[in-house]
């Protein structure tokens, strides 16, 4: 294939999308290049999303073609060659090179071999596309669907931590060292990392662009103003925690107790002792794994089944957690979905443990009792 084949590929998918007629259940999409183009219209309010989905379905499509196969004809077998294929992009002089704008001349699909979570993440999105051109009426079956059934056998930890698991935490960074000024802003700032990350269910993203004037008083009332995905705009209720946490990560780093409009240019979170400097997302992550690292090698004498859990703990655990949380204080679901900015209800209903749990003390209580 000529290179100049990739670049017809990608002017093909780059070309202004027609809106579909409006149908039930279909698109107007007669070959693969149109279909993929109507799928990729649904992320357009989503750039980054857009841009990840794009990369991933043109990668698929150019390799298919080379392979002289079309969307209809990938069966289990060419996924797992296709698979093979990412670890190690062969020929590489013809998929690999470096970085460039996707218009250059010398633009390539990759740079490198993908990683095994790189991999995995191509599969789910692809296995998306092929769901939403068979609930479309393009495709009629789905073989990206066996990965899932496979992967089904492996043992996952549910990203939840219990309140035990909760207390373990808050206790230990109660406790962290506060003898120099320096550990005692490192001190604070993760107490408040993890106060504010359980407390909203916010994504590290979203805190780490945020500014202290994201705090709002209006009626009496405490909001947080977040950015979410898709640039959606959504407003959080401060629970008083959460303003008694606020209040004392601002006096550590010797700001007034509340926030105020003007403080436009002050970042949400500190990037480091003495700067007036923003967190980034990497560092974010970064205070959340260590402290839980740390934590879980204390706890491997004493609990080491908390101590396993914690130590998986990342920044979207406390997501989670936080949705769980409010779930099982009596929060009602809807209220929930709104304060995690879920766009589907069904998102939100994943957190509701209460059916389960009702349905695990009526067996226990009623059956293969001794």
């Amino acid at each position: 294939m000529k290179q100049i084949i990739i670049h017809d590929i990608v002017k093909q998918i780059d070309a202004p999308i027609s809106q579909p007629n409006e149908q039930a259940s279909s698109i107007t999409a007669d070959n693969d290049i149109d279909a993929i183009r109507t799928w990729l219209l649904e992320f357009r309010n989503s750039p980054n999303t857009f841009i990840s989905y794009r990369q991933t379905a043109e990668r698929f499509v150019i390799w298919l073609m080379q392979q002289h196969l079309n969307l209809k004809q990938v069966t289990r077998e060419i996924i797992q060659n296709y698979e093979d294929f990412l670890i190690s992009p062969s020929p590489s002089d013809f998929w690999c090179g470096p970085s460039k704008p996707r218009i250059h001349p010398d633009w390539k699909p990759f740079v490198k071999g993908l990683s095994k979570s790189s991999i995995k993440l191509n599969l789910q999105i692809l296995g998306s596309l092929y769901q939403y051109l068979i609930d479309a009426g393009y495709l009629v079956r789905n073989p990206f669907r066996l990965i899932r059934a496979r992967s089904k056998t492996s043992i996952n930890v549910e990203r939840i931590l219990t309140m035990r698991e909760w207390s373990y935490l808050t206790d230990y960074i109660e406790n962290l060292p506060q003898d120099t000024p320096k550990n005692k802003f490192e001190a604070e700032r993760v107490k408040w990392v993890f106060s504010l990350l359980y407390l909203t269910g916010c994504r590290r993203s979203e805190v780490a662009q945020a500014h202290m004037a994201d705090f709002v008083h209006k009626r009496g009332q405490w909001w947080l103003k977040v950015i979410g995905k898709g640039n959606k705009y959504g407003e959080i209720p401060v629970p008083n925690e959460l303003l008694s946490a606020l209040m004392r990560y601002r006096k550590a780093i010797g700001l007034a107790e509340y926030p105020t409009p003007l403080e436009t240019e002050i970042p949400l979170i500190f990037s480091k002792y003495g700067r007036l400097q923003a967190i980034s997302d990497s560092m974010l992550y970064k205070i959340i794994k260590t402290t839980c690292n740390n934590l879980a090698d204390e706890l491997k004498s004493i609990d080491p089944a908390s101590a396993y859990v914690i130590s998986k703990v990342s920044t979207h655990w406390l997501r989670h957690t936080s949705a769980t949380h409010q779930v099982d204080a009596g929060i009602d679901i809807r209220i929930v979905k709104e304060n995690l900015r879920h766009s589907m209800l069904e998102t939100t209903m994943k957190y509701q443990h209460t059916e389960a749990d009702s349905r695990h003390e009526e067996t226990i209580n009623k059956f293969g009792k001794k």
